[in-house]
Parts: structure tokens; C-alpha cells; sequence
């Protein structure tokens, strides 16, 4: 029985984890910029029983990367709906202004 991942699945997990250090970091055009080869080398490496670990590693890469996309994305959300507020309260305040 074999003890080494695949080489494939051996870049696939250094890509994983470069993606993930750079979502952690904010960075999500680099966190996004390796997941179509990294996907790629997921469907073309043969797994043997070291690529079953390798895989639960990159699954578990992949869980944090959508819990860290996910918190970004509430946080724009947030930031979009505080700009909205803001946007009605100039608004209204040029309004009451033009009308006075």
C-alpha cells in the first residue's frame, strides 16, 4: 500500500492552503485565484489510502474557506445597508433643505 498522496492530490492540498491563508488574510481575488486548478487536480488524481487523508484535509480547507466566505459576506452586506441608511438620511436632509 502506498503512503504518499498523489502528487496531484499533493499540490491540490498546498493550493487549498493557499487559499486559505489568503482568505484569512482578506485577500479574496488570491483566495479564489487557484480553485479551477485546484479543482482540476481534484478530478484527475487517482486516491489511494494517504489520499484519503489528503482529501479530508482539503475538505476541511473547504469547510473554513465557505465559513470565512460567508462572514465576508454578511460584513459587505452590512456595510452595504449602513451606506443605504446613510444615502436616505442625506437625502432626506437635501429634501427638508430645498423645501425650506
Amino acid at each position: 500500500m502506498e503512503s504518499v498522496a498523489h502528487p496531484d492530490l499533493q499540490r491540490a492540498l498546498e493550493l487549498s492552503a493557499r487559499m486559505l491563508s489568503s482568505a484569512r488574510e482578506g485577500d479574496w481575488a488570491a483566495a479564489t485565484a487557484h480553485q479551477a486548478a485546484c479543482d482540476r487536480l481534484l478530478r484527475q488524481a487517482p486516491v489511494n489510502a494517504a489520499g484519503l487523508m489528503a482529501l479530508r484535509r482539503l475538505y476541511q480547507d473547504q469547510q473554513e474557506l465557505l465559513g470565512l466566505a460567508a462572514a465576508a459576506r454578511e460584513a459587505v452586506e452590512q456595510k452595504r445597508a449602513h451606506a443605504r441608511t446613510g444615502h436616505r438620511a442625506v437625502s432626506a436632509y437635501i429634501t427638508a433643505a430645498g423645501s425650506s
